[in-house]
């Protein structure tokens, strides 16, 4: 797998984090807001945690490329090198604007609707992967990973066409309620959508592969 303009740009993301983080964080508080609820109640967590989050992050863009070395079905992730180079890009991008906004609430724990942006982003991402699915061959680690869309490739291209569609509408109905709804509203729609999205593939593969395969 070759080394992309689009992972010299994630490359950028990493250090750009690293080189804020070190600028700034003699001047941070001793402690800062990590995890924002959807009733508006925040926890915090020593400033350390901060070389943690950017070390959790640094190392997600060689991992990305060890993984189709490691996979036993490795080679069909060339069939799907468009959708993983953006992929790879979208989580270094997502995890450092959620670092970033880590450090930019430090002082203000309110400062940004975290749990709302958190959503968004999530919306965006679940669109980006129902676009890909129907394209994503038999692997390990990448696409809808059942026992049943694993053991028959016939099982697999037909879940993840349903897939498609499904993650598609769920980023779409997350994005809606994460627009217009309050925040519990809005975490209450987007969880149903999404657990319903899951569980309609999941079953969705087993009545597949029960048909393909009667006993």
């Amino acid at each position: 797998m070759k080394f992309k303009k689009t992972d010299i740009i994630a490359l950028l993301v990493v250090v750009a984090t690293l080189v804020h983080l070190v600028i700034v964080y003699p001047s941070l508080p001793a402690q800062v807001v990590t995890n924002w609820g959807f009733n508006g109640q925040v926890e915090y967590s020593s400033k350390s945690i901060l070389w943690l989050l950017w070390a959790i992050n640094a190392a997600m863009l060689p991992l990305f490329f060890v993984v189709p070395k490691i996979d036993p079905k490795g080679k069909s992730y060339a069939k799907v090198d468009g959708f993983y180079t953006y992929f790879r890009l979208l989580i270094i991008v997502f995890l450092a604007v959620m670092m970033e906004i880590t450090i930019l609430s430090a002082e203000d724990p309110h400062r940004f609707d975290v749990a709302r942006i958190s959503m968004i982003g999530i919306s965006f991402l679940f669109i980006f992967i129902g676009n890909y699915l129907p394209k994503c061959k038999q692997s390990f680690t990448l696409g809808i990973k059942t026992m049943w869309t694993l053991s028959d490739e016939r099982v697999w291209n037909q879940t993840h066409r349903l897939g498609g569609i499904l993650f598609v509408i769920a980023g779409v109905v997350t994005l809606a309620a994460s627009m217009f709804l309050a925040e519990k509203l809005m975490f209450i729609v987007s969880m149903v959508v999404i657990f319903a999205t899951v569980i309609t593939t999941t079953v969705y593969s087993y009545l597949l592969y029960r048909k393909y395969n009667p006993q």
